[in-house]
């Protein structure tokens, strides 16, 4: 009796585990290549390395060397997040020329995470030699970026997928690309 409540209970915690996952995929050219935007002077523009942090500021992965890129007014990104900001790195960029790498990531939550967490979406881009990722709601944002961004917002627009659904209050895209391929898949765990 005690082994088929230990077997029991072992496959119960090795479904919940499968079923809290997020898988986190990378497509190329699933936006298009180099198209340049232009932020505003006054906005803040950093690149959070969170590598070090006791905490993390996306639930998404990335490359070795590459973060997330924030862009808020002001200095709004290297506001004191207190305990929960520990050890991050605050990269502060004088460059407000962003260009699309052509590639796209998204951040599944599977199951029963899937229930409560949207999923995320984001693109890379170069600033400043660097490369970064950025939250494909930041491009809703015309006020962000000046008037010489207006064509390159409007294409990168066509890729835009409508929706409904609550769960999906990022923005989504469609890729246009449909030999794009499945670059790599990596599964973390949801702390």
């Amino acid at each position: 009796m005690m082994l088929s409540k230990n077997i029991i209970l072992i496959i119960m915690l090795l479904v919940f585990q499968g079923c809290t996952n997020r898988v986190i995929t990378d497509y190329d050219n699933c936006v298009p290549e180099g198209l340049t935007f232009e932020l505003k002077d006054d906005l803040g523009v950093f690149i959070i390395d969170d590598s070090e942090g006791k905490n993390k500021y996306s639930s998404m992965n990335f490359p070795e060397g590459e973060y997330y890129l924030c862009i808020e007014e002001g200095m709004g990104c290297a506001k004191s997040y207190g305990e929960y900001s520990k050890g991050w790195s605050m990269i502060y960029l004088k460059s407000r020329t962003i260009r699309l790498t052509g590639r796209y990531k998204t951040n599944k939550p599977n199951a029963i995470l899937g229930a409560f967490a949207p999923d995320t979406f984001a693109l890379q881009v170069e600033i400043a030699d660097k490369k970064a990722w950025v939250s494909v709601r930041e491009f809703k944002d015309m006020s962000k970026f000046k008037e010489s961004s207006r064509k390159s917002i409007q294409e990168l627009n066509k890729n835009r997928k409508l929706t409904t659904d609550w769960n999906d209050w990022m923005t989504k895209f469609e890729c246009p690309n449909l030999d794009s391929k499945e670059v790599g898949s990596k599964k973390i765990w949801f702390d």
